[in-house]
């Protein structure tokens, strides 16, 4: 297993951006760069953890995974705190991609978004991909959470989001 940690501090109430993070979480093609467009998916699963969206579909952009279904697997609206895994459309060398978004509050205007995100890999290909998987996680990674970052504090998708839109 591999794992990656990063976070952002962002000038919004932990309130605001938790919306953004778990109530549309269906949404975030809307701005985060990494993610061309993404839509509102049933959850694969009988288990309800009480998120107010269950699971998205994301456009990739990347032609070998065009559609990857992410489906929350943990969800705790107190602590502000879910984790979502891939459930659909991964490479049969993954065997398992998961991540985790906590919100924590900082003062009445500011947070910190925190990103865990692990995967696993089998096989001789995996082991193969991983640096490359590695460099693309950490890369989007850092992406997603600068994105993250200027979409709550301006209320419009990054440069960069809008500058992949034209493309």
């Amino acid at each position: 297993m591999s794992a990656l940690r990063q976070h952002i501090v962002i000038d919004a109430p932990a309130d605001t951006v938790w919306q953004v993070v778990a109530g549309r979480f269906d949404r975030i093609g809307e701005w985060a760069a990494a993610i061309p467009a993404s839509v509102f998916a049933t959850a694969d699963t009988d288990v309800d953890v009480g998120a107010p969206v269950a699971a998205r579909v994301c456009e990739t952009g990347i032609g070998a995974l065009p559609r990857v279904t992410e489906t929350i697997v943990g969800f705790d609206a107190a602590n502000q705190t879910l984790t979502y895994q891939a459930s659909k459309g991964m490479p049969a060398f993954v065997t398992a991609a998961r991540n985790t978004w906590t919100v924590t509050a900082l003062s009445a205007r500011q947070c910190q978004v925190d990103i865990a995100a692990e995967f696993t890999t089998r096989g001789v290909i995996g082991r193969l991909a991983r640096t490359i998987i590695l460099a693309r996680v950490l890369r989007d990674g850092r992406h997603v959470l600068d994105d993250l970052k200027y979409y709550v504090e301006t209320g419009t998708p990054s440069p960069r989001k809008l500058s992949r839109q034209r493309h």
